[in-house]
């Protein structure tokens, strides 16, 4: 079909800062046929009422507001419940899109069949340096972008198939939504939970596209700062959850281990981190066989 209906939802929380920079870059999108959907995480902000008072509030098809958080898997799943798109996006509203953002993300993936995920090329703000390039999930479920903090010099211009897109701009098929039911709420409040779906789709033979032309720029909103103890405890916390629901015995033995030990004892990384990790490996025991 030309042109498929594309539903946008954008999920927030306490984003009032950054809500009408995100709507005033989809009004520019040069993609006909779309629809978006805000979904309000019991923000304790005025995010909901800057949103419906901006001057782009006409293009929101629903406004969803919770009662009470559930995390990004659980409220991103009520977004595309409430929508119609064939093509989903889900959007964190700190993010500014190009204006040919949309058309090339859903032009790619709606011309790969195989393909049931694709995600875009992030910059960091007002600045041609990587963000987000495709992502590398390593052995040990550590997760790293392709090309974060390097200039653009178009090293990372090739559409590729890749282990994992940020869920901060994430394309997904519906039908593909529908088969697997969507994201995972054990991964609460936040993190891996598009890293699993992913991960689903390449054990079910499916692509997950990193678009290089779909271009857009993330300031990296409310909610944790990536150099916070609470960040890296939540991190490593569903990082264990990850590899408990996704590895079997014998991957844990002969994948996740000689890695993690090589991590532990050699990655500068690490340090300053290792008692966190142990906390996260008990985390994750729990969690496996006591739910």
């Amino acid at each position: 079909m030309k042109n498929p209906l594309a539903s946008i939802v954008i999920l927030t929380w306490n984003s009032a800062e950054f809500i009408e920079r995100c709507l005033e870059g989809l009004s520019w999108q040069t993609y006909p046929n779309y629809e978006i959907i805000v979904v309000d995480n019991a923000s304790s902000d005025d995010t909901l009422s800057r949103a419906k008072n901006s001057p782009q509030a006409a293009l929101v098809k629903k406004f969803i507001a919770h009662e009470k958080n559930l995390g990004c898997a659980g409220g991103n799943n009520t977004g595309w419940r409430a929508s119609s798109g064939e093509i989903v996006i889900f959007l964190n509203p700190d993010i500014m899109a190009d204006k040919y953002w949309l058309e090339n993300l859903v032009s790619a993936l709606e011309s790969d069949p195989r393909a049931a995920i694709a995600g875009c090329k992030l910059y960091y703000p007002n600045s041609n340096i990587i963000q987000h390039a495709g992502g590398e999930l390593h052995h040990n479920a550590m997760s790293e972008h392709y090309g974060s903090g390097e200039e653009d010099k178009g090293q990372y211009d090739d559409m590729r198939d890749v282990d994992y897109v940020t869920g901060a701009a994430i394309a997904v098929k519906r039908e593909f939504l529908e088969e697997t039911g969507g994201f995972d709420g054990d991964y609460f409040p936040a993190y891996y939970e598009e890293t699993d779906l992913c991960f689903k789709a390449h054990k079910k033979g499916r692509g997950v596209l990193y678009i290089p032309r779909a271009v857009a720029y993330h300031f990296e909103s409310a909610g944790l700062s990536r150099l916070s103890p609470r960040f890296y405890d939540m991190y490593y916390t569903m990082r264990m959850r990850f590899v408990f629901k996704n590895y079997s015995f014998w991957e844990i033995l002969t994948r996740f281990l000689p890695f993690e030990l090589r991590w532990m004892v050699c990655e500068k990384k690490a340090k300053g981190f290792r008692l966190m990790q142990f906390s996260a490996y008990w985390k994750g025991l729990k969690f496996r066989f006591f739910g």
